[in-house]
């Protein structure tokens, strides 16, 4: 799945990522080393069609959701002690764009705290544990 017109969702052949994938991980990366562990589990919504955030941490995903004009616009990227890496956002971005487009909606990993129900798939976890 392409993006915006000239972007791609995959690396080329150099191994180069989209400028979203870029924008994003240069943002979990601003949040860390500004505040370090304070950002460490704190939301970020990035625009899924340029990868731009608000640069407003929230507490939680639904937070992060709940100040954007249309949820499925938006990847929600939960910030970890390691960062985030272009690779990483680049994967976020093409899962979170296919979901939208076959109706589907990412779940939330604080819900099954929340309301103790267990999630079909965590996009992010599986980020983090190499599974996507």
């Amino acid at each position: 799945m392409n993006g915006p017109a000239g972007s791609q969702t995959h690396p080329d052949a150099a191994g180069r990522y989209s400028d979203a994938a870029h924008r994003m991980s240069d943002t979990v990366t601003t949040h860390l080393l500004g505040q370090g562990q304070a950002a460490v589990g704190r939301w970020l919504a990035f625009r899924l069609s340029d990868g731009v955030g608000d640069s407003t941490l929230y507490d939680t995903r639904a937070d992060a959701i709940r100040h954007q004009l249309h949820e499925q616009q938006c990847v929600y990227v939960v910030i970890t002690p390691d960062g985030m890496t272009p690779h990483s956002a680049e994967v976020m971005l093409r899962f979170a764009r296919q979901a939208y487009d076959n109706g589907m909606r990412l779940t939330d990993p604080d819900a099954e705290r929340r309301h103790g129900r267990t999630s079909l798939v965590d996009p992010t976890a599986a980020i983090v544990r190499g599974h996507l």
